[in-house]
């Protein structure tokens, strides 16, 4: 079955960006590889996040529906490689769930921008003082 990697919700009423630095100690390929889930010659290559409430938004858990995208390559520049060369890349989907403080120990520092229809993506502002 072929995706498309790009984040959507239900409505999309908000959309954005997102930029992350991986933990110096403990990113989410270290975590693969130590917790057995990382096999022979795999490379990650991407992550889709889905963040909800358990129960519904009614008091319940945040839970972080994580699918990590692996190829097979043996550093960034083969992966890379095997990205540019093929439409679409032939991927291995690992799908798991982490509460959000283990997922956010996979970074030093996250940040997430949202707007109406992403219609202040990109956009300069004067926020004042």
């Amino acid at each position: 079955m072929t995706e498309t990697f790009k984040a959507s919700v239900q409505y999309n009423d908000l959309t954005g960006s997102v930029a992350a630095d991986r933990a110096d100690a403990g990113d989410a390929r270290a975590w693969l590889e130590k917790n057995g889930h990382l096999r022979s010659g795999e490379f990650l290559i991407g992550m889709d996040v889905y963040v909800r409430i358990s129960g519904g938004t009614s008091g319940g858990d945040v839970v972080v529906d994580v699918s990590f995208i692996l190829v097979q390559a043996t550093n960034f520049e083969s992966a890379a490689e095997l990205l540019r060369d093929n439409d679409p890349v032939a991927v291995r989907k690992l799908s798991l769930e982490f509460t959000a403080r283990d997922f956010f120990l996979f970074f030093k520092r996250f940040n997430l921008t949202l707007s109406s229809s992403g219609r202040l993506e990109g956009c300069e502002y004067d926020a004042g003082e």
